[in-house]
């Protein structure tokens, strides 16, 4: 699908049929592109569109160049977050004149956003580089609020852990907590390495658009950028080590109440092992027993292993292992 915007009382607002008045047009967007869409971006911006597989290489010189004077810029940006399946796919920017050609095969909300924002106000897009600076304004901003919604989750998973039951024992589904955990580990995993892919896309952009004129409000922007995807760096880290204090929390806690459980069936155990003793003792049969005969016998064996049963829980709790 190929989305074409222009300028207009600055806003931006979509044009119908881009590829027919190009000289309006100051941002191609491109989401899933046939191949003769590509073809005619190509012939009427005069730039090569990289693949899908070369979009997917990791190298910085694949991601970040420069050829027949236009820029090539890719980041990797989340979607779906909300979902139980989130992507993690890469966009390519490309900056080619006064043009922005955007190229992705997923959807993040952020080019939603953006667009919306940019045709209901002025957001200071006159051509292509600050139609970037203005859509990388609202991804970083949807970066924020995802790492908003994770510092959330992790509240909540941090008082399910550690909440006990009024009667002291631990009322807690571990299983529903580490399933949380891990999601949330995936999400700010997704959001570092997209923060990463954009900071290096930022230290770029910042040098490619010193080499055309930009305004003093663009410069302010840029270095604003810049700083707000370090500080989001900054906190994806805390995050991270948070959930991994949580991981190791979790665990320990399950560790805990396994033990409790083992150690409920080995006391169990040693109480009932002098009982089982003394049953041992006169289940045998020789003929040579004082209490075989005995009238008192059978009351004598039963009442020695009910004493000492209760002599052994006697003791266990007296010294506190009960």
């Amino acid at each position: 699908m190929l989305a074409g915007y222009a300028v207009e009382n600055g806003r931006m607002v979509p044009v119908p049929q881009p590829l027919d008045q190009p000289e309006k047009v100051i941002w191609f967007d491109l989401f899933a592109p046939s191949r003769e869409e590509e073809m005619a971006i190509e012939r009427t911006v005069g730039i090569e569109v990289p693949t899908r597989d070369e979009m997917q290489e990791i190298e910085d010189s694949s991601r970040l160049y420069s050829e027949k004077g236009a820029f090539f810029m890719t980041a990797n940006l989340p979607s779906q977050v909300e979902t139980d399946s989130p992507q993690l796919s890469p966009v390519t920017f490309i900056l080619a004149g006064q043009r922005l050609v955007t190229l992705r095969y997923h959807e993040p909300r952020a080019f939603r956003t953006f667009s919306a924002r940019a045709e209901r106000s002025d957001l200071g897009c006159t051509d292509g580089a600050t139609a970037m600076i203005g859509l990388l304004e609202v991804v970083v901003d949807r970066l924020a609020d995802v790492l908003e919604r994770i510092g959330r989750e992790i509240e909540l998973l941090s008082r399910t852990i550690f909440r006990r039951a009024p009667g002291g024992e631990a009322d807690t589904d571990y299983q529903r907590v580490l399933q949380g955990l891990g999601r949330q580990g995936d999400l700010v995993a997704n959001v570092l390495d997209s923060l990463v892919t954009l900071e290096r896309l930022i230290v770029f952009l910042t040098a490619a658009v010193s080499q055309r004129p930009l305004s003093k409000d663009g410069k302010v922007r840029m270095k604003s950028l810049g700083r707000d995807t370090r500080f989001l760096n900054e906190h994806a880290n805390a995050l991270a080590a948070k959930l991994t204090f949580l991981l190791d929390a979790t665990l320990g806690m399950i560790s805990i109440e396994q033990n409790a459980i083992i150690k409920i069936f080995s006391v169990a155990a040693v109480i009932f092992l002098p009982p089982t003793l003394v049953a041992s003792i006169y289940g045998m049969n020789f003929d040579v027993m004082p209490e075989l005969h005995w009238l008192f016998g059978y009351p004598f064996a039963l009442g020695l292993m009910v004493a000492s049963a209760v002599v052994s829980y006697w003791l266990f709790k007296r010294r506190g292992w009960l």
